[in-house]
């Protein structure tokens, strides 16, 4: 199985920029590519909220959305599945969600974040964590997905031991300085995963919108047993193909 990681520029609130972002991604890629994925919010970019629910709620979007059923046609036609990030309204709740599409065409799974790190402290009862780790099937994986921060509670990381994975994807929204990201914090976070036994996919999206260095600005990793196996480092918009 091959999945491409797409550390790709998105700009907060162009949800019709970001959709084509991943529109040409599928459009491009390798054909023997078996799943595109990422990052973490990247449909309407991370930092496209207010705060405020009477707002918010029209930036967020349902898994059934025009926009989604679009990405959706795509990748049936180029015979790829896609995982991305997204803002989702449902129940009129807000989540930071993770969708899956496989190469039909077909939404197979929905991942949505299970830690609070995406929203602020004061977002109101609207503001939802997904409660399950669950995982999907594809090519005959059994694969999971994490959403950035989820991966930093222990609770967590046995639930996600006790699905006996054969993969685990972890779309990330981290803005690091990039030098740091590449020198240093990456080994915190292999080392953060080191009990799973299966490999861990790590993509960061790139920030287009601002240019300091506090900000996110890519890099995938694929992780196993607590080691770097492969790498592109932050600071330029770039892809990883990993074969599992």
């Amino acid at each position: 199985m091959k999945i491409l990681l797409a550390c790709v520029g998105f700009k907060n609130k162009e949800i019709n920029f970001n959709k084509n972002q991943i529109i040409k991604v599928i459009k491009t890629s390798p054909k023997d590519i078996d799943l595109i994925v990422f990052g973490e919010s990247f449909l309407q970019g991370f930092d496209s909220l207010s705060r405020n629910y009477t707002i918010d709620k029209q930036i967020a979007i349902s898994k059934s959305d025009k926009i989604i059923k679009e990405i959706s046609e795509h990748a049936k036609e180029n015979n790829v599945a896609v995982s991305f990030g997204y803002f989702e309204f449902f129940n009129e709740s807000i989540y930071s969600s993770q969708i899956v599409i496989n190469h039909k065409g077909i939404i197979i799974h929905n991942y949505r974040r299970i830690s609070k790190g995406w929203k602020e402290i004061s977002a109101n009862e609207n503001y939802k964590e997904g409660d399950e780790c669950s995982f999907f099937v594809l090519k005959n994986k059994k694969i999971a997905i994490s959403l950035c921060g989820d991966l930093w509670f222990d609770e967590n990381i046995i639930k996600y031991k006790n699905l006996e994975l054969d993969l685990l994807l972890w779309p990330v929204y981290t803005d690091f300085n990039y030098n740091v990201w590449n020198n240093t914090e990456k080994y915190s976070y292999a080392n953060q995963v080191k009990s799973l036994k299966c490999p861990v996919l790590y993509v960061n999206s790139y920030y287009l919108d601002k240019e300091y260095f506090e900000i996110a600005r890519g890099g995938a990793t694929h992780f196993k047993n607590g080691k770097i196996i492969q790498e592109v480092s932050a600071g330029t918009e770039s892809t990883l193909i990993v074969t599992i």
